[in-house]
Formats: C-alpha cells, structure tokens, sequence
C-alpha cells in the first residue's frame, strides 16, 4: 500500500488573520504535485504544515504508514550555517548516503566532497542549495518536500535538478514558480488562492486551462449577484419608503439584508481576475537611435587581489540602443563582478569601459526596502515626480488596482511589492537597464508582468537570469556568455549555449 500525507480541514492563522482555513489535500508516494499561488497566499505555511516544520491552528494532517520525508526550505537554516558539509550531510542523511550526496552535489555542480570540510556559512546561496538539495535526495525519503527549490540554481544546475526529480521513486511536492520545472515534473498543480487550494490534473499549461475555467465561472456567478444587488437596491428603496409609513416592514428588513451581505461579499472577493497580462509602457524619450553605441568594453579584465588568475579576461563587447541582452554563466563564474565593472563599481584591472555620456542607467535592485507606512501611490508620484494620474497609470500597468494603490506598503505582499519596484525601474525610462537575476521569488502573475514590461519596454536591457522560460519568452534578443574565464557575445541557440557550460 502507497503512503501518504492528507490535510482534513486545515486551518492556519497569522496574527488575527486565516491566511487558509478548510484546506483538504492529499499527495500519495510517487505523486509529483506543484503548489503555486501568488506570494502571501500561504504556500510556504502549508509545505511547512505538511512536513511536520510547523503545528496547524486546527485541522488534522495524517501520514498513513511509517513516512520518511525531507523538506528544504527556500533558504538555507541559520541553525546549520556553523556545520561543514560534511557534519550537514552526517546531520541530515545516514552515513550510506554520503556517497549519493556527493555524487548528486557534482552533478548539479557542486563537488562537496572536495569541500567537505568548508563550513556551510562560507558557501554561496547556490552552493548551500546544492548541499540541501543533495543531502535530501540522497536520503531517499518517502516524501520530498521543496520550496522554491531553483532559487539560486544556475540554468544548467536547474536542468540537472528535474533530471534528478524526474527519475525519483518518492512523492515530490514542489513550490516553484519555474515553467519549465512544473512542465517537466508536475502531474498536480495544486493552485493556492485565498485560502483555499484547487487542484489540476497535468502541467502548467493545464493548470492554466482549469484555472481559467473555474474563473469564468466565478465571474458568470459574480455578474449575476451584481444584477441581483441592482435589483434589490430598487426593492429596499421602494420598501423603503414603504417601511416608513409603517408597511411592509418585516420585507424591508430580509431585503436589506440580503443586500448588506451581497454587497459586503462583493467587496471581499471582488470580481476574479483571469491574470491575462497586457502592458503597454512609455517608450524611449526622444533622441532615442535605434543602433546607436552606448557603451563599449576594450580587453576588460578583472583579478581579485590574491587570486591566482583572473575572474575574466580579455572582455571585448558593445551595448547599443535597443539591444535585449541576456548574460549567461555558471554560479560563481563572475557574473555579478562583470556587472559591477561594467558600470564602474569595480575597477578593471586591465581594459577600459566607455559610455556615451548624459545616459540615464538604471540597475533593479530586488532588495530595495519602502517606508511601510507609505502606500504605493505616494512612493511612485514622489520618486518618479509624478501627478496623481500617471503615478496611478504607471501602478496600473504593474496590475495595481485603485484599492492596492493606497494600502500601506506594510499590508502588501511579496508579489505586490516586487511589482511596486518594477513600476518604480521601468516608470523612469531609463536609457539602459540592468536587471540582474529579477526572476527569484516571483509569483506567476509578477513574472508574467516582468516578461511583459521587458519585451514592452524600448531600453535597453541587460539581463541575467537563470529562468529558461523566461529567456524563451523574451522576443528579440542576445547572448552574452561568461565561462572559464572569458566573456563574448554569442550567436548560438540557448540549448547549444547550456550544453557549452556543461563542459
């Protein structure tokens, strides 16, 4: 008999508020399911519920049969960052698994056992995955529990990943925001919205059908109580008026509150939304050549002080108008060094960089922080200098509505505040912009606006991201490869440039 882990009426409250109450849900050994849902919904609290991290306000979660599961979290545990590699595994695995976990760690490209005795604060966040990650699979649980498991995976490492998933004989439960890792794995989606969970037979493409589906009925049933509400707003004031000269007053009540309570539901639920993204954002300024030279490097090179070679060398690349770049690497190759001598937060060490001068250059910074006792609206209007309508228009095109637009930053979710930066690094029309990795943690319905304000917008971008999908869906565009050393422009299709990082 398969084992298994059911929810029955699952409840969970932060503060005064449920983030979900009546959850049922049930994932059985061998089961490949996805959860996915815009961030605040609750995801992670729930994966945490059924890996036994955290206790449920209410309800009961039953594991039938002896069950082994392994949860990894979306970043690695403070708890374990004073441990090595090799006391983590010993910790988290049985000592026949250290040679399953070494192997695994290579594979995703890591070796851990030629670092096993580094301690796990001193790895990068890719690194610390890749340790989760391999300790858990190598303990060959009966259930694996994943959170966000490609945030901070490279795009080959990810690759590497749904191999490995694919191939496992355990229940997967999975949060990902990733396309092609729900494409590739999932045969649930099981999609989390305002504290309940509804789940779809197949992939993502399917979830989307089913989604749809159950949209367009909820808003059939949303229009034929806003009729309602019409009509029963001309009953009451005819009864009304009636219940005023002493008539008719027992229905005047039941009217009214019928109406009270129609009118109330509308306003928590609001009329679902079918989260179809349509953009348009302002075009280059004037002055804007399509072709014209912005930048231009010359035999870039750069060297840590006391490494023996170089991070790269021998960079030789031009940034013109209108250029959709996107730079590809291997974690720790010198991605995010390259970038800072790019735009001349580090020196090179040999070579130059050249801009054209006067150019408005933007870099998106994820972590950028908000007074929480602001609203959306007044951080747009004062950092873009804005009047109240286009601050509104520019929060609108991040799909803001009028409601979302004045609620304290504080109240927002992690989505809502993704976007909010989105709407502050395209509403200023930078002349070239540098999104470095803006694909992490995004709920689908930000990173479907991101896709769109990138392939929308006339800047000119500079992007890395290790999102497959992602760099699919981006319409004109070209490669920038960082590997062993050297960095070149490369006109090659993105499966070719994936195998070359391989090796």
């Amino acid at each position: 008999m398969l084992k298994t882990i059911a929810l029955r009426n699952v409840r969970h409250v932060f503060g005064e508020k449920p983030v979900f109450e009546g959850i049922n849900f049930k994932c059985t050994e061998r089961e490949k399911i996805c959860i996915v849902g815009e961030n605040g919904v609750g995801k992670s609290t729930l994966l945490r519920i059924i890996a036994g991290e955290l206790e449920a306000e209410s309800g009961i979660v039953e594991r039938n049969g002896h069950v082994r599961a392994q949860y990894v979290a979306q970043e690695f545990p403070q708890e374990d960052m004073a441990l090595t590699i090799a006391e983590y595994v010993a910790k988290h695995a049985d000592v026949g698994a250290y040679k399953r976990a070494f192997a695994t760690g290579a594979e995703l490209g890591f070796p851990l056992e030629k670092h096993q005795e580094k301690v796990c604060s001193q790895l990068s966040g890719g690194q610390q995955k890749i340790l989760a990650l391999s300790t858990a699979l190598s303990a060959q649980p009966d259930f694996i529990l994943l959170d966000e498991p490609e945030n901070h995976l490279d795009i080959v490492s990810r690759l590497e990943l749904i191999a490995h998933l694919q191939d496992y004989r355990g229940g997967v439960l999975f949060i990902s925001h990733d396309r092609l890792l729900i494409d590739s794995l999932a045969e649930k989606v099981a999609e989390m919205t305002k504290g309940q969970i509804h789940i779809s037979e197949g992939g993502y493409e399917e979830y989307v059908e089913h989604r749809l589906a159950r949209i367009k009925g909820l808003q059939r049933a949303f229009d034929t109580e806003e009729k309602r509400i019409r009509k029963l707003r001309e009953t009451v004031v005819i009864l009304g008026q009636k219940a005023y000269r002493g008539k008719d007053i027992a229905a005047y009540r039941k009217y009214k509150a019928e109406l009270e309570s129609l009118k109330a539901k509308h306003k928590e639920t609001g009329r679902a939304d079918d989260r179809r993204t349509s953009i348009t954002l302002t075009k280059g300024g004037p002055g804007f050549h399509e072709g014209r030279l912005l930048c231009r490097v010359k035999k870039g090179a750069y060297q840590y002080k006391g490494q023996p070679k170089e991070t790269f060398r021998n960079a030789n690349l031009e940034i013109r108008t209108g250029s959709h770049i996107v730079l590809l690497g291997r974690n720790g190759s010198g991605k995010s060094t390259f970038l800072k001598c790019l735009m001349g937060a580090l020196p090179f060490t040999e070579g130059e960089v050249a801009w054209t001068p006067d150019l408005r250059v933007a870099y998106f910074d994820q972590h950028t922080e908000f007074d929480p006792e602001r609203t959306a609206l007044e951080i747009v209007t004062k950092e873009l200098n804005l009047d109240d309508e286009s601050g509104r228009a520019a929060l609108g095109a991040m799909k803001f509505d009028k409601e979302t637009m004045d609620i304290e930053i504080k109240s927002l979710s992690g989505g809502q505040r993704m976007r909010l930066r989105f709407a502050l690094t395209f509403g200023a029309k930078p002349d070239v912009l540098i999104l470095d990795e803006p694909t992490n943690h995004l709920d689908e319905v930000t990173w479907e606006i991101l896709l769109n304000a990138v392939n929308s917008s006339r800047s000119t971008i500079l992007l890395v991201t290790h999102d497959h999908e992602f760099i699919d869906g981006m319409g004109t565009k070209k490669f920038w490869m960082l590997h062993k050393g050297t960095v070149h422009e490369r006109h090659k299709e993105l499966s070719e440039l994936i195998e070359e990082l391989r090796a």
